[in-house]
């Protein structure tokens, strides 16, 4: 019998900065182009038992844990430690449940979306991955059981040696030397697998998180990359529900939306900014030390007004060695 596989990209941000007089611009975030080949109907097996037998869940995500590591370790990275943030495997089990591929879900929602409202706090990026069919009327029967280990395996392999498809970013997600933490969901029924790496840093703690009070946005935290360098604030509408048929079409890489705005601190006394880009905002209030503590305030008002409800999600960056490094991508849902 032939495999159905088939594997999304996890989002890829391009950073670049252009400096003005005083202050560093951004880096932006764009999308990186990234598809897979349609899948292919599989070739029925003659009937066999849909009887089989899946591996307990902390083993499967031990083993994949291993795997990653294992890839990491060949390249020289320091391994990663297995979180606790739970929008990896809610996602995995929905797109098992409702047969489907996709950096959506059925609420609509992104993965930093889905991470930010199970709690996490620092920059993220996911990749998924599905075997199987997505015709819900197929009797598994049909199918011979699924060997979940072995099918790891392959995936895990995929993404690292064979992801020219996708542009190689499922392997740069793998092999991102900032990652710390990666969180893990996988779902299988024996014949079918859902698979979601969710990858994380470890840089970031808010006091205050990312907030819209009185008409102002305001973030207070620490990092321990050092100062914070520059925000921006990017724009979704507000997920609506997809069916499978619209989660299908999605692309396979996904963006943190428009950029409405880049906050910058004011300058200081007696001096102005010039060749600022169009949707920059000097905040109210900037405090960086050098230890890493930060604090700003920032007038939000008109922009929450020209765009109106919807998930709006602060990206963080500081800059450590000459690279920018994305801290946090924190959504605030404003309805």
């Amino acid at each position: 019998m032939r495999r159905l596989v088939a594997i999304a990209c996890a989002v890829c941000l391009t950073l670049s900065a252009a400096a003005c007089n005083l202050f560093p611009l951004p880096p932006q975030g764009d999308q990186m182009p990234a598809s897979t080949s349609p899948p292919s109907v599989p070739t029925q097996s003659p009937p066999v038992s849909p009887t089989t037998t899946v591996p307990p869940a902390s083993e499967l995500v031990q083993y994949t844990l291993d795997l990653i590591n294992r890839d990491r370790a060949d390249h020289g990275l320091a391994p990663v430690t297995l979180g606790a943030n739970t929008a990896a495997q809610l996602h995995a089990e929905d797109m098992l449940r409702e047969y489907y591929l996709s950096h959506w879900d059925t609420d609509g929602m992104k993965p930093y979306m889905r991470y930010t409202l199970a709690g996490g706090t620092n920059d993220e990026t996911e990749n998924s991955a599905y075997s199987g069919w997505f015709d819900k009327s197929e009797d598994p029967s049909r199918y011979r059981p699924l060997d979940v280990k072995a099918e790891l395996a392959t995936l895990e392999h995929q993404m690292v040696y064979d992801d020219d498809a996708s542009n190689w970013g499922h392997r740069d997600n793998i092999l991102n030397k900032w990652h710390r933490r990666v969180n893990l969901g996988i779902a299988s029924d024996g014949h079918r697998l859902a698979l979601v790496q969710q990858f994380e840093g470890d840089y970031l703690t808010f006091s205050q998180p990312p907030i819209f009070q009185d008409g102002a946005l305001v973030v207070i935290g620490q990092s321990s990359l050092g100062m914070v360098d520059s925000v921006g604030v990017y724009y979704d509408p507000l997920p609506l529900p997809l069916t499978q048929a619209e989660l299908q079409a999605k692309p396979h890489s996904y963006s943190l939306g428009t950029r409405v705005a880049t906050v910058v601190p004011p300058p200081p006394p007696g001096y102005q900014y010039t060749d600022l880009p169009p949707d920059a905002i000097q905040a109210q209030y900037w405090q960086s030390d050098p230890p890493g503590s930060f604090s700003l305030r920032a007038a939000f008002g008109p922009i929450l007004d020209a765009n109106g409800p919807g998930v709006y999600t602060v990206v963080i960056w500081t800059k450590t060695g000459g690279e920018y490094v994305a801290l946090s991508d924190y959504s605030v849902f404003a309805r």
